[in-house]
This record gives structure tokens, C-alpha cells and sequence, in this order.
């Protein structure tokens, strides 16, 4: 059995982070023999979360930039930590997030003299490029890791479009996140969704522009015109920024009625809301070096056997199998995100059979593949 070092971002509750450090970390010690590296700041959570794992605190892993007024010096008390502690020998060290934690697990891995494997998750593998000073380390970073791994193939082509000289010669082979919901949801209650009789539309996540919150009601607009009884539940937090003046605005300039922003829900709520949907939209697109990484949230929707409209955005169309689970739009088309919705939801036996293979696929992109594809990848770097 190999020893793997993990260098952790983030632990912090809510963030996808922590949900996928859990997930991941939980599957694969079955596999291999985990020590973990965690912030100081995060140490009483990874003990709380991981309580007999081997534990390492560092001063930083992942809340720093060289291009801030204290991100300077938390790095450099990490490096010097790094440098004169002395920690167990493992085979590989594997950094969870790709910068600044790929940073710190870059020296974590010259310091025991072994290879460096990089997962990235979105948005935090391209954002640096927009800064001077941490694009230049960032880009060292990949140049000498051994394997940089995305939670998806958009994220790999996007991370190659944008570092693609810094990759010339790091391999990049994604790895699909994982998820849980087939196990927590029940299958049976896939198989025995009713039919809502009043056509409504589901979206959830965080209001924000990457989301395309701003497409989907654009095109739900269109919806009323032929389903004048449809209706929008759009779940997520949201604040009273410029995004969600310019939502309010456009519903208010519209005349559009049913429309109900929904914020946080409890479980329950949620459970209710995505049984009584008739279907699921969420519709991202790239903002700046904005994006979606993957999309587990279609998962979601697919355990409980509803059909998705989405977007060829980022890691997308790895989360919904176009004209299987769901039907994608390209970026910013409202017309066709009008469309599809309406094509779903005047069509009974598609949405039906799409809600359904969507479970199937939630079924299939496990924790357990996720973990079976990294151990081979380790295999091939070792």
C-alpha cells in the first residue's frame, strides 16, 4: 500500500473543498495510506473531519496570494516550515486544489524528493493568469508537477488554452468528481416522479453570473408565452448586488410572473422542491475566467429522476450527456434554452426517459470510479 501526502485547501463549511476532500479522502484510504496537510486556521476541522488520519498543520495552503499585503508573508512561513520540519516519507504528494495549495505541495514534494500530483477544480485553475506575480509561480508550479489532474475535460481544455506553455510537458488527464446522491436519494423515487401538473422549472445554486441566471429567465420569459401557468424555482443564496438588481429589473421590465428566488432551503425543502419540478436548468457560462467546473448538482437532479437543460460551458457537458440526460444549449442561447425547456416539458415520455438515464448516470459517475481512475494514475506517475 503506497503513502500519499495530501495537501488540503480550504476546510472551511459549505465550500465544495471541503465536500470533496471528505468524499475523495474517505473513499481512497481504503487504498492507500493517507497523511494529511491542512492549514493551521483548519486544523480543528480536519481533526473533527478526519479524526484518525496522520495530521500536519502548515501556517497556510490555500488562503494566500503573492499579489496581497499578507499573502506574502504566510507563504513564506509555510516554505520555512516546510523546509526545516521534518515529516514522515511517502511515495507521491497530492495536492488537492491547484494553486496556492499546488504551491505548497510543490515544496512538500521537493523537500521528501517525490512526484507531485495536482488536482484543479474550476475556476481557481485559470483566475491566476489575470495576476502578474502569481501566474508566474503558478505557471513553475505546473511545469514541475509530475500530473495535474481537473475534475473535468472543460477545465483540462480551458487549463490548456490558458497555461498550455506551462504544460507543454506535465501531463493533464481529468479525473470526474464523484458523487453521493444515488445513495442518498432512493432510487424508487426516480422511478415512481409524477408528472407536476403545473409545468416548473428548477434551478439551484448561488445566484451569480456564471451561473446564467440571467439566461435561464430570459428564456423562461419565452416559456410563458406558450405556458402561461409555468413557474420558476430558483434555489441558492443570492445577494443584493448589481447581478440581482439586474434579475429584478428584467422580471419587473417584463411583466413576469412566477418567479420565486428561494435563497437557502433546509434538506427537506429541497427534497420537496426538486419532486415537485418537472424539470431542472441551469444554464452557466464563462465569466472572465469564470466558470463551471463540472456540475454535480445535475447529479443531484438526476437521482431524483428529473431531465436538465444546461449549457456547453466548461465542465458541463461532463456532468450531462447531451440528448441522454439532458439537452445542452451553446452559451448565451436563449432561444434555444427556450426551446429545450419547452421540448421537455411538452414531452412527457422524453422528459420521462431523460430523468431517468440521469439517474442511471448519477448511478455511474461514483466516488468509486472517481477513485479507481487516481489510483491508476498514481500507478503510471510512480
Amino acid at each position: 500500500m503506497i503513502k500519499v501526502a495530501y495537501v488540503l485547501p480550504t476546510l472551511r463549511k459549505g465550500t465544495g473543498w471541503r465536500s470533496h476532500a471528505r468524499a475523495f479522502l474517505g473513499g481512497i484510504r481504503a487504498h492507500v495510506e493517507p497523511v494529511l496537510f491542512v492549514a493551521a486556521s483548519d486544523l480543528a476541522e480536519a481533526k473533527a473531519l478526519f479524526s484518525d488520519f496522520e495530521l500536519f498543520s502548515l501556517p497556510t495552503t490555500q488562503e494566500a496570494s503573492l499579489a496581497g499585503l499578507r499573502g506574502p508573508f504566510k507563504l513564506a512561513g509555510c516554505y520555512a516550515a516546510i523546509r526545516w520540519g521534518r515529516y514522515p516519507d511517502v511515495d507521491l504528494v497530492h495536492s488537492l486544489e491547484a494553486y496556492p495549495t499546488g504551491l505548497v505541495g510543490g515544496w512538500l514534494a521537493k523537500k521528501l524528493g517525490r512526484p507531485h500530483v495536482i488536482t484543479t477544480q474550476g475556476t481557481y485553475g485559470l483566475i491566476w493568469h489575470q495576476q502578474a506575480v502569481n501566474r508566474r509561480y503558478y505557471e513553475g508550479v505546473l511545469r514541475e508537477a509530475s500530473l495535474v489532474c481537473p475534475g473535468s475535460n472543460g477545465t483540462a481544455d480551458l487549463l490548456k488554452r490558458y497555461f498550455g506553455e506551462a504544460l507543454a510537458e506535465t501531463p493533464v488527464k481529468a479525473v470526474l468528481n464523484g458523487n453521493d446522491y444515488h445513495r442518498t436519494i432512493p432510487r424508487q423515487m426516480a422511478l415512481d416522479r409524477q408528472i407536476p401538473a403545473i409545468p416548473t422549472l428548477l434551478t439551484v445554486g448561488e445566484v451569480k453570473a456564471r451561473k446564467g441566471h440571467h439566461l435561464s429567465l430570459a428564456a423562461f420569459a419565452k416559456v410563458k408565452v406558450k405556458l402561461p401557468e409555468a413557474r420558476y424555482w430558483i434555489v441558492g443564496t443570492y445577494r443584493p448586488n448589481t447581478y440581482f438588481a439586474l434579475l429584478q429589473d428584467f422580471i419587473k421590465r417584463e411583466g413576469l410572473e412566477g418567479v420565486s428566488f428561494m435563497g437557502r432551503v433546509s434538506d427537506q425543502q429541497l427534497q420537496h422542491c426538486y419532486q415537485q419540478a418537472s424539470l431542472f436548468v441551469l444554464t452557466p457560462q464563462l465569466t472572465g475566467l469564470r466558470f463551471e467546473g463540472f456540475g454535480l448538482v445535475y447529479l443531484e437532479a438526476g437521482a431524483y429522476g428529473l431531465p436538465v437543460v444546461a449549457t456547453r460551458s466548461g465542465g458541463v457537458p461532463d456532468a450531462v450527456v447531451d440528448g441522454e440526460t439532458g439537452l445542452l444549449c451553446e452559451e448565451g442561447d436563449v432561444e434555444g434554452i427556450a426551446a429545450a425547456m419547452l421540448r421537455l416539458l411538452g414531452d412527457e415520455e422524453l422528459a420521462r426517459r431523460m430523468g431517468l438515464a440521469n439517474r442511471d448516470w448519477a448511478e455511474t459517475l461514483t466516488w468509486e470510479r472517481t477513485i479507481e481512475a487516481q489510483l491508476k494514475l498514481y500507478e503510471e506517475v510512480l
